[in-house]
């Protein structure tokens, strides 16, 4: 009995140390490419390993859990032997296929390693869960600790000898090969497909379950990364790194005794020492939070708590991967797959009302934490409610079909107009220009300001589909791919380019709609070096930069650009011309008091004034000040909506168009005007032009402006009217 306990103790620690080399190496080698490859270029690698991860975990079939959960009671070779060709053939099938699809959107040598990635990751998979199979839990540990250790060399070995982000992808492939291969040999005991056969229902089950999981840890990031600015995102991901670390305990729990209890043991001693260190290591981190980010990483004191709120998530997660594990060696496959499923659509419930509500990194925090407690209460719910027969049935079913009730129409309040009604205020919700439109109207006629608001968003949809950049159907989307030739325009486009030359003119080409093919160059280059051009490389694409060169001939409605490879973008404009006109719609409907809302650029018209915040650039969640806005647009230009870290410096959206780099000058512009077009053509131009020249062409204009620099000081024009703290 003492050699047993022995034994397991040390079973549990082997893997302990594997799950903690792998999370420890693996968090290393993400934040040394946070240091060293430009911001752009780790997102783009970063979505190309999550890519090549869930096709992994979609090659894998289930069959690592399969293997985890029967060859302890069976020992069956042949089982694993097939597992393992299986595997094989479905990784190289998926890798050929993702490296195809991926071939569509990125260069053929990164889509290469990628499909490479896939057959590699699929090929360790089964290696570590053969190993766990087979309880022979101290190779599982240096395997772990072989791969993570390999992929944090190898891939920046490579880089700092190619100096390519390729090199990254298949330094990874590299790792995960050479851990990996050495499963293939298990191929020589011989198949038997018969035992896969009447093992198939479990298998699809645990495959669904094992992508459910993985869609826990991936999907939420893509949903933010699309409804939320960069800043948020990049909180987020910090404080979910946290989180991994604090998530070796349930990972180590999980892997020990799925192969454990399959074979018989119990261990329920260890089950209850995990969990008692799951809750202390919570309430550690709930009430440390504070005193670690902002003494080791003050750059992320905004998202402390999100991190106290993240961190108590260990607590439902080390016990559902504790019952999970259970569940699988009982062959219950189909209740953690419900039960993750429920997890999932919680999950994703929660991150689009919280875009929609505007509740910020508390909401995505506090969904994170509820996506866990709604798996822990599907895996003790479902198998209740099953042992009511039929009843049970049902009502699992329910659960389901409320659940996919859910999804739907939380992804549909995203794709379509969302209106409510509350006490006299008509409130309508778009996803339109990549951001979030909002629209309120005071009407005394509901029906009429629910029409009016409908009208006013299908007018910004319909200018965003006129003046888009990437949509092939729109007319600025013609101009860019008309090389040097004459393009029959719309007065409205021909309109709204007219006025973002003047405003070329008045901010001395601050403000220059030419900027598109230095974006372009920028992402290009940066995405296959991971690091940003040199100067003297950006010259050639400078000499394309000139709104002067973009000639508008406005009795005949037709434009062109001077310049082969010149390209127009309206990103600085158009939003802001999309608001005036919804503006127009709505009074067109007989609506006079109102305010809409894209993205954090708003007008407001009537009377009625509308307290309006103006975000501190630097901490997330404080202001700088409230105003009262009435008649009037207002727009904010800042360095904080949509960036990442390269080391200590900050990678922003906003790129100078004299230097082919993001403005240095200011972190924050804020423009009050009459119309939301000037409004946001201004507080680009003055945040390019930097403090000093912004001031001086505000006060010309006779306008009101708040500039912060980087120094965090404020400075407004003489026209700002607005008193605050």
């Amino acid at each position: 009995m003492e050699k047993t306990e022995k034994r397991s103790e040390q079973g549990l620690g082997y893997v302990g140390i594997g799950q903690t080399a792998a999370t420890m190496l693996g968090t290393a080698f993400w934040l040394i490419l946070a240091l060293i490859i430009h911001p752009i270029a780790y997102g783009h690698l970063a979505w190309l390993v999550s890519i090549a991860t869930l096709a992994a975990s979609f090659c894998v079939l289930g069959l690592g859990t399969t293997i985890a959960t029967y060859y302890p009671k069976e020992e069956n070779k042949r089982l694993l032997s097939t597992c393992v060709f299986l595997i094989f053939m479905s990784g190289a099938v998926g890798g050929i296929v993702t490296a195809g699809i991926l071939n569509l959107w990125v260069e053929s040598v990164l889509a290469g390693l990628t499909g490479s990635l896939v057959l590699a990751m699929s090929i360790f998979t089964i290696a570590f869960y053969s190993q766990l199979g087979r309880r022979d839990y101290r190779k599982y540990m240096w395997t772990w600790v072989g791969v993570r250790t390999a992929s944090l060399v190898l891939p920046l070995t490579f880089y700092f000898i190619w100096g390519s982000v390729a090199t990254l992808l298949g330094g990874l492939a590299a790792a995960y090969f050479i851990f990996g291969a050495w499963v293939l040999k298990h191929v020589i005991t011989g198949l038997d497909f018969g035992e896969i056969t009447r093992k198939t229902g479990f298998s699809i089950r645990a495959w669904g379950s094992n992508l459910g999981g993985s869609s826990l840890s991936f999907l939420d990031k893509i949903l933010i990364g699309a409804l939320f600015p960069m800043g948020v995102l990049a909180v987020y991901q910090f404080a979910f790194k946290l989180f991994l670390l604090l998530a070796i305990v349930p990972n180590t729990l999980f892997f020990y005794l799925l192969p454990e209890k399959s074979g018989g043991n119990e261990a329920k001693k260890i089950e209850r020492a995990g969990i008692l260190l799951a809750i202390g290591l919570a309430f550690l981190s709930f009430f440390l939070a504070p005193f670690i980010t902002s003494h080791v990483f003050p750059g992320f004191v905004e998202g402390v708590d999100a991190i106290r709120i993240m961190s108590l998530a260990i607590i439902p997660m080390t016990l559902t991967r504790t019952k999970s594990s259970e569940l699988f060696s009982r062959e219950r496959a189909d209740i953690v797959l419900g039960s993750n499923l429920l997890g999932l659509g919680i999950g994703i419930t929660g991150i689009v009302v919280t875009s929609i509500q505007g509740i910020g990194l508390i909401g995505l925090a506090a969904s994170m934490l509820a996506s866990q407690i709604g798996l822990l209460g599907g895996l003790f719910l479902f198998p209740r409610l099953l042992n009511f027969g039929l009843s049970g049935k049902i009502g699992v079913s329910f659960t389901g079909v409320v659940v996919a009730w859910a999804l739907i129409t939380t992804s549909l309040s995203v794709v379509s107009p969302q209106i409510t009604v509350e006490e006299g205020r008509v409130k309508g919700t778009y996803l339109a220009m990549d951001t979030i439109v909002t629209i309120q109207v005071l009407a005394t006629d509901e029906e009429m300001g629910r029409e009016a608001i409908r009208e006013a968003l299908y007018e910004i949809d319909r200018i965003e589909k006129l003046m888009s950049a990437t949509d092939p159907e729109s007319q600025i989307y013609r101009l860019n791919n008309s090389e040097t030739k004459w393009v029959e325009l719309s007065p409205e486009v021909i309109h709204v380019l007219k006025r973002a030359k003047e405003y070329g003119d008045w901010t001395d080409g601050h403000f220059d709609v030419t900027v598109k093919p230095l974006v372009d160059f920028l992402m290009v280059e940066v995405k296959r070096r991971g690091a940003m051009p040199a100067p003297d490389e950006l010259e050639e694409i400078l000499e394309l930069i000139n709104y002067r060169n973009l000639i508008i001939d406005e009795d005949n409605n037709r434009a062109r650009l001077m310049k082969e490879g010149m390209a127009v973008t309206l990103g600085g404009i158009a939003k802001g011309y999309a608001i005036d006109r919804a503006c127009e719609v709505l009074k067109g409907k007989g609506i006079e008091n109102a305010l809409v809302d894209i993205g954090g650029d708003l007008r407001a018209i009537g009377s009625k004034s509308w307290t309006i915040g103006i975000i501190d650039p630097r901490i997330e969640g404080k202001l700088l000040g409230v105003i009262q806005l009435e008649n009037s647009a207002i727009a904010t230009s800042g360095d904080y909506k949509r960036y990442h870290l390269l080391g200590a410096e900050r990678i922003h959206h906003i790129i100078n168009p004299k230097t082919g780099e993001p403005a240095r000058d200011s972190i924050s512009v804020t423009v009050v005007a009459e119309d939301c077009l000037s409004a946001d053509a201004l507080s680009t131009g003055v945040f390019v032009a930097g403090p000093e020249k912004g001031k001086t062409l505000l006060d010309a204009f006779r306008i009101g402006g708040l500039i912060v620099d980087p120094d965090e000081k404020i400075r407004t024009s003489d026209y700002w009217d607005y008193d605050f703290e």
